[in-house]
């Protein structure tokens, strides 16, 4: 299963044109339908948000905005990465531990946290997909708790 495959059954669910969500994120209608479709760094990148917030404790959410809430992410340029490297640091985890259970190199991890990486715009737009469909962002990667790529299908 894939993380589109999920943003689509969900606007089914909802009853939500494509061109009515696209709306909603502020995207163009080929742009969120390429994020349905499996665009490789959105099929990438969020899954580490999921497992980060894992390994920190957090809900995901609060990885995107301090608030955990769409309106203030993206406030500040870097903002995931920030809140992340914050969040790591309160807890004492070290960057290898981190990058470890999040399953990647701590170059990577210093990708996330110097706010340079893919998350910064994937993040806010799963958050606001998020509110729009009422459900927590962490669903999106565990559904029923289920790891997302181990599910042949979406419930």
């Amino acid at each position: 299963m894939r993380l589109g495959d999920v943003l689509r059954k969900e606007r089914e669910r909802k009853h939500l044109s494509v061109q009515e969500l696209a709306a909603a994120l502020d995207l163009r209608p080929e742009e969120y339908a390429a994020l349905e479709d499996g665009e490789p760094l959105f099929e990438e990148w969020p899954p580490k948000l999921g497992l980060c917030a894992m390994a920190l404790q957090v809900p995901t959410s609060r990885l995107i905005s301090s608030s955990g809430k769409a309106r203030d992410a993206g406030k500040e340029s870097g903002q995931t990465g920030r809140l992340i490297r914050a969040r790591r640091e309160q807890l004492g985890v070290t960057e290898e531990s981190l990058a470890s259970r999040m399953a990647i190199s701590v170059a990577q991890l210093n990708t996330i946290e110097s706010g340079q990486s893919p998350l910064e715009r994937y993040g806010i737009l799963l958050l606001r997909y998020a509110e729009i469909i009422e459900q927590p962002i962490f669903n999106f990667f565990y559904p029923g708790g289920i790891e997302l790529k181990r599910l042949a299908d979406y419930p």
